[in-house]
């Protein structure tokens, strides 16, 4: 658990889009802040040391321990620590600003979402949120690189088959280090599939459909996922293949086998997650083209 915050923490692209977005928000001596998730407090200290009023810290993990440490050790005095969920809050103080940092590789798997929608209550008529809006993109991946790899099952030998495992990888989304090149780059090539306005209220089930019309023969092997999410207007942060790189990384959905396209021929895919707290997470992804189609479920790829 350390170690996942210091990765956090060494992500200076990360750190400098909140503070840019907090020395907007935070007028010294007046705003109150309400951390939701706050981990290591790293943004509430921020927000202190910009002048913020008073900070409440809301964290269920032992990580409140050592925030409560690191601002004695930065003498920051104006933190509240709270050791509870933030939903398990009944009437918290009213503050001008919610900050929140629950972004994971797929944006919603930390459950930002649910957390900003419960998070509202705690806000002044007029106060401010951040983040505030999420897109979430997919493009499709062109190297066999990250299939060949989830199809070693394939190779184990002494006579052995392994199907029903090969079944199982094929229904999962993996974490993945994906580069421009393993992609299939054309005009129009990514997409948004989704768009949260996270100020109001929305559903934690998102959908999404995109196609695609290849400008060339093509072998598609799977799609990248990845996310753009504006803190405050004109500051945002992304984990695009094409962007610097962040502590982040891009999700890679795999399909079952290559899927060969003519110039001219469709792709079809549909996309469907479900973040609600009694969920966890779930992503199921349908695919379309050349006669050729899947449907993949993150449910069918888990083990108890």
């Amino acid at each position: 658990m350390i170690d996942f915050h210091r990765r956090m923490l060494a992500d200076g692209i990360r750190n400098r889009a909140f503070a840019q977005a907090l020395e907007i928000v935070v007028v010294p001596g007046k705003t109150t802040v309400a951390d939701i998730g706050s981990g290591t407090g790293f943004l509430a200290l921020l927000a202190s040391k910009l002048g913020a009023k008073e900070c409440f810290l809301y964290e269920t993990s032992d990580v409140i321990e050592l925030s409560e440490k690191l601002a004695k050790e930065n003498g920051v005095t104006n933190c509240r620590f709270i050791r509870k969920h933030s939903t398990a809050v009944k009437n918290p103080p009213k503050v001008d600003l919610v900050l929140s940092e629950t972004l994971g590789n797929f944006a919603l798997e930390e459950h930002i979402l649910e957390n900003l929608q419960d998070a509202r209550r705690f806000l002044k008529p007029g106060g401010t949120m951040i983040p505030q809006s999420l897109r979430q993109f997919v493009v499709p991946v062109a190297t066999k690189r990250f299939l060949s790899a989830l199809r070693e099952w394939e190779d184990v030998g002494f006579d052995l088959t392994f199907t029903a495992a090969q079944e199982m990888t094929m229904h999962n989304v993996y974490v993945r280090e994906i580069d421009p090149s393993d992609l299939y780059q054309s005009r129009d090539s990514i997409r948004c599939w989704d768009e949260i306005d996270l100020t109001v209220p929305q559903k934690s089930i998102r959908y999404g459909k995109v196609e695609w019309t290849v400008d060339r023969s093509i072998a598609i092997t799977g799609f990248c996922l990845f996310w753009e999410c504006t803190l405050v207007p004109k500051i945002t942060l992304s984990t695009s293949p094409l962007r610097d790189p962040t502590h982040w990384e891009q999700l890679y959905l795999p399909i079952s086998e290559p899927l060969t396209l003519a110039s001219g021929e469709k792709l079809s895919l549909i996309l469907r997650s479900d973040s609600r707290y009694s969920v966890g997470i779930n992503v199921q992804w349908r695919v379309r083209g050349s006669g050729k189609h899947w449907s993949m479920d993150m449910r069918k790829g888990h083990l108890e």
